[in-house]
């Protein structure tokens, strides 16, 4: 017969003297666990507030001992970490800078600076055409040159400063025929001209290769330089050899020379060294130009001669760079909408879409 409930367990012998063995085997795996939470407490409350609270519990014999992690606020402060500059923003950067040649823009308005003061000291002495009366505004532009280097301005302003500075000391020079003793005003114009656009477009298309509107720019340039460049010619097929051809002669291969302007996008097509050369050629047919038609070789001849060359240079340069940054500042942003990622198809190769299978992709 069934006993009832409480009368079942009253055949049962007390809990104090349950299996012990049972109770060893569960202490171990008991303490194992607080041992467990006492360490996650202690890993989770890293502040002082969490060690008051917790309850120090006693170490057993053969528990693994606590080890402590120290964590790195999240309000810690991040002052060295700058962000990292990528390998796409590099090549942009390369390929259609922003603001190029702005420290070297400050550089040349200085040298152009130091070289109207010194024109306008040898004007004043007397070594100049147009004698002390041509001192005057050569010392005004050296000063405003100085103060547009020295000053802190926007690119921009500085840009059209230096076209400004650059076109006022053409004309004075044109004007006082110390420019322009060879072919007179008007073929000085056109030397003028082409020294100063044709740099400028061939710097452009060096610093912005993969825009395709610099080419563009560069055939304009080529119009500009076309009547210097046809007098040039003129003078090296019609003309009696003499010494003034050696000059032409130099124009025309600067000239020639800048056509490398329009390969393709993979090389700069060295502009910035051909931009220099082209100033330097029409720097030297002034200069040859000049020499040959002296007559009597005098101190006062010989001075007049290289400081017109060295005026026309120095208007040239800085007048071309502005040119390009004014260009720079106004077409950044639409040479900046290139794809760095597309590659340039080759016509011999095929698609690999296109491609005819192989003897082998059928069976698949």
């Amino acid at each position: 017969m069934e006993k009832p409930y409480p009368e079942a367990n009253r055949d049962r012998p007390p809990a104090s003297h349950r299996a012990p063995a049972g109770r060893e085997k569960a202490a171990p795996a008991q303490a194992g666990l607080a041992d467990a939470d006492a360490a996650g407490g202690v890993i989770e409350g890293s502040g002082p507030a969490a060690s008051n609270d917790a309850a120090p519990s006693p170490q057993r014999s053969g528990s693994s001992p606590v080890i402590t992690v120290e964590e790195v606020p999240a309000s810690a402060p991040r002052e060295n970490v700058s962000k990292p500059l990528l390998a796409s923003e590099a090549l942009m950067e390369d390929l259609a800078p922003m603001r190029p040649a702005q420290d070297a823009a400050r550089i040349w308005c200085a040298a152009v600076g130091v070289g109207f003061l010194v024109l306008g000291g040898l004007s004043v002495a007397g070594l100049r055409p147009g004698g002390a009366a041509a001192g005057p505004p050569a010392f005004v532009l050296g000063i405003v040159s100085l103060f547009t280097a020295l000053t802190s301005v926007s690119y921009r302003q500085r840009a059209v400063a230096m076209v400004v500075l650059g076109v006022i000391g053409t004309l004075i020079g044109l004007k006082g025929a110390g420019s322009a003793p060879v072919d007179g005003v008007g073929w000085g114009a056109a030397r003028a001209a082409a020294a100063m656009a044709l740099p400028a477009a061939l710097v452009f298309r060096s610093r912005y290769r993969a825009y395709s509107g610099a080419r563009w720019l560069l055939v304009a340039a080529f119009l500009i330089a076309l009547p210097s460049f046809g007098q040039a010619v003129a003078r090296l097929a019609l003309y009696d050899p003499h010494l003034a051809q050696l000059g032409a002669l130099v124009v025309v291969l600067a000239v020639l020379s800048s056509l490398t302007g329009f390969m393709g996008a993979e090389t700069t097509g060295a502009g910035a060294f051909l931009a220099v050369a082209v100033v330097l050629a029409f720097t030297t047919d002034l200069i040859i130009g000049g020499l040959a038609q002296i007559h009597t070789f005098s101190t006062r001849s010989v001075v007049s001669v290289f400081s017109a060359a060295l005026a026309f240079a120095a208007t040239s340069a800085i007048t071309s760079l502005g040119l390009f940054q004014i260009l720079a500042w106004r077409l950044a942003a639409d040479a900046r909408r290139i794809d760095l990622h597309s590659r340039p198809k080759d016509k011999d190769t095929p698609d690999r879409d296109q491609r005819p299978p192989s003897g082998g992709e059928w069976l698949t």
